[in-house]
């Protein structure tokens, strides 16, 4: 079968520096303006020239205060992938699809692809964050909306994937930037094996790609040994 990339961009100015991490929390609970040249989605961009490096796709998950500048969709660093919602708002309906309406306003002609909700239910992460995690909500969402919610939570990789509607919701994924989380050839290595025999989406929040080098050489020897073994990445 396959790997599935699921990127979720949580911080718009990383969270390397305390700086970086100030900046993100003000973006998130306030406002601050995109600028590039200052680091904004640096982290995303360093992730995306590696994927383009290795040619993989992904599936990259947007909040609203984390979309990327409009002048890269002119040039290839977008190139192959898919953006989805990030969903933060998820108290009703209305203010989930006031949110997905912006966000897709904001990417004009390249459509929202799907889906995902911010958090786990556990904590309020911003001030504009519902916390609950409630996935059977966000199946009838997508087929009200008519975009799917590809992707959930669950720490769980080998969750059975459930119809919804003409797409599959799939429960789970391996979290590859969890602080618990094996980087050894045998866990990565059981990884493989359940992509041999399902799809199995593997979940990144890219500011930890630059944050953590433990995670930053776990995707790439995940990579490697992906490609050793013929397993293909791949988007829906």
């Amino acid at each position: 079968m396959s790997l599935i990339l699921r990127i979720d961009v949580d911080k718009s100015y990383g969270r390397s520096t305390f700086i970086q991490k100030v900046a993100s929390k003000i973006a998130e609970n306030y406002w601050l303006p995109s600028i590039p040249a200052m680091g904004y989605l640096h982290d995303l961009k360093a992730f995306l020239l590696f994927l383009s490096e290795e040619s993989i796709p992904a599936h990259i998950y947007f909040r609203k205060c984390s979309l990327p500048p409009k002048i890269w969709f002119a040039g290839t660093l977008l190139k192959g992938h898919k953006f989805g919602l990030h969903a933060e708002d998820t108290r009703t309906f209305d203010t989930f699809k006031k949110e997905l309406d912006n966000v897709q306003a904001h990417f004009g002609s390249e459509r929202i692809s799907s889906f995902t909700k911010h958090g786990s239910g556990s904590w309020k992460s911003g001030r504009k964050h519902f916390p609950p995690y409630e996935p059977e909500k966000y199946c009838k969402w997508a087929e009200l909306s008519g975009v799917p919610f590809l992707s959930g939570n669950l720490e769980d990789m080998n969750a059975p994937a459930i119809p919804n509607g003409n797409h599959h919701f799939y429960p789970g994924a391996f979290w590859i930037d969890r602080p618990y989380t094996k980087y050894d050839d045998n866990s990565l290595q059981k990884v493989l094996d359940s992509a041999k025999e399902r799809s199995v989406f593997v979940l990144i929040h890219c500011a930890d790609f630059l944050a953590i080098d433990k995670v930053s050489k776990g995707i790439r020897k995940l990579v490697s040994m992906s490609k050793e073994q013929n397993v293909p990445w791949i988007t829906l």
